[in-house]
């Protein structure tokens, strides 16, 4: 019985000791339909049904293991285990309700980390599965003898992300090689304002980037408020002087999906909190951008009257893939 040694160990007693072995061959992606965290998913394996996967994963990256590896686990249906006594790995994700959100940057990390455990403990090939029993990865609708309810799991945002960026990311993870050319070497970013910019209470408002003093990527253009373009992934900070904030009011600043023009999804808010004698604040900015998405920042002024930034500068190193 194989245990991942990065993910947390929560056994299904008695399916762990009692079902049957399986020779893994086969490693399939899920999303679970509730925005649960691994301890919950174990929770609802062991209380509500007698149906599970071998891992449960959390938007925050968090990974579990409910039944060991060689251990048969039941969210596959013919996958789960065959007549020759092979079987699929399985891994339910946290999504939303709808299961039409995109896995996380987390869990796209731990995805990738997975992946490659999963190729080096059990020697399931690096391809995408070619029919239902051929060894392989996949993810959950893609074959019908997989998904006999013929539902949409693990999404639409998923199987895309799965095809165009985890997967091929396994395989580079895998083997030492990568998929994004010159990896060691990124580009550098580096914005911020020609003038001071009003920012008026109650209304998120984007931050356009008036001085540019690099601009590797040649993601933004002059004036604009996007500052990198996917697929990619940075790290870096934003810096902000904030004046005529009131002491204890706040100014929130989040990062925005965007695709084309059309908004997709934003990122959860920082909060800067009004000092004496001026505000200032240096945000981290580290994600994973997929492929054509841009990304901005937006502000929203939650004081009573408006303030101004008299300072932002956007300092990012950018890999892209």
């Amino acid at each position: 019985m194989s245990w991942c040694p990065f993910a947390q160990r929560l056994e299904l007693q008695p399916e762990s000791d009692q079902q049957q072995a399986i020779r893994p061959t086969q490693f399939i992606v899920h999303s679970i339909v509730a925005p649960w965290t691994p301890q919950r998913t174990y929770e609802f394996w062991r209380d509500s049904t007698n149906l599970e996967s071998h891992f449960g994963l959390g938007y925050d990256g968090s990974l579990a293991q409910y039944i060991g590896t060689q251990t048969r686990a039941d969210a596959n249906a013919a996958a789960n285990r065959r007549p020759d006594g092979t079987g699929a790995i399985s891994l339910e994700s946290a999504s939303n309700l709808q299961a039409s959100d995109p896995w996380t940057d987390e869990q796209v990390e731990t995805l990738i980390r997975l992946g490659v455990w999963v190729h080096q403990e059990h020697g399931v090939p690096l391809r995408l599965c070619r029919t239902h029993d051929d060894p392989g990865f996949g993810y959950h609708r893609m074959f019908p003898q997989w998904n006999p309810d013929a539902h949409s799991c693990p999404g639409d945002a998923r199987v895309q992300q799965f095809r165009e960026v985890v997967f091929p990311a396994i395989v580079a993870r895998a083997t030492g090689t990568s998929q994004r050319g010159e990896e060691d070497m990124p580009k550098y970013v580096n914005l911020g304002l020609a003038a001071p910019v009003e920012l008026k209470p109650g209304v998120w408002d984007s931050l356009e980037f008036t001085q540019e003093w690099n601009d590797e990527t040649g993601d933004h253009t002059p004036g604009g408020v996007v500052f990198v373009r996917g697929a990619a992934r940075f790290t870096g900070s934003l810096s902000l002087t904030v004046t005529g904030l009131p002491v204890g009011d706040v100014v929130q600043v989040r990062m925005s999906e965007y695709q084309d023009n059309t908004h997709v999804q934003d990122h959860p808010p920082h909060e800067i909190v009004g000092t004496e004698g001026g505000t200032f604040a240096v945000l981290p900015v580290t994600k994973r951008l997929g492929p054509k998405r841009s990304m901005r920042f937006f502000l929203l002024n939650q004081s009573q009257a408006p303030v101004k930034i008299t300072s932002a500068v956007c300092s990012a190193l950018v890999w892209k893939e």
